[in-house]
């Protein structure tokens, strides 16, 4: 069994509630402002306050993050059911924090290169003329 931190007023709370009770998956559903101090500490540890949040084997999963579609969760869950995840020492922790920093820098400067790339293939505006006798200023100057 696996914790659902929901907020009564989350559509996709009730989507991912409604697929997993036909999957007739059992959970502990937490309503996130009834249990303020629990769900303060999950958002502390994710730096993220997002519904619906799934906290299973000591592993938090987020939306858009960690799964995209209530499809894809029940996958998920039912994939850590039959192949349970193990607990993880101290130092693999550490290990592992360091591997998401380490693939966080990958996608980002992924992610500046890209910019990069889109930035080159965008015109530059060309100069604007103030009129007779005025200098030439910059499109980009003018917005300031």
């Amino acid at each position: 069994m696996f914790k659902l931190y929901t907020n009564p007023t989350c559509h996709y709370c009730h989507r991912i509630k409604d697929q997993l009770d036909k999957a007739e998956m059992e959970y502990e559903e937490i309503v996130a402002k009834d249990n303020e101090e629990e769900w303060n500490e999950l958002v502390r540890i994710t730096g993220i306050g997002m519904t619906p949040t799934i906290v299973m084997q000591e592993e938090i999963w987020l939306p858009n993050r960690d799964f995209r579609t209530p499809d894809e969760l029940i996958g998920k869950i039912n994939h850590f059911k039959t192949s349970p995840m193990r607990t993880l020492k101290f130092e693999e922790r550490i290990d592992q924090l360091h591997n998401t920093v380490k693939n966080l820098t990958l996608l980002l400067n992924q992610m500046n290169q890209t910019i990069q790339q889109l930035n080159s293939k965008v015109p530059t505006q060309p100069p604007i003329n103030s009129g007779p006798g005025q200098p030439q200023v910059q499109a980009a100057q003018n917005q300031q």
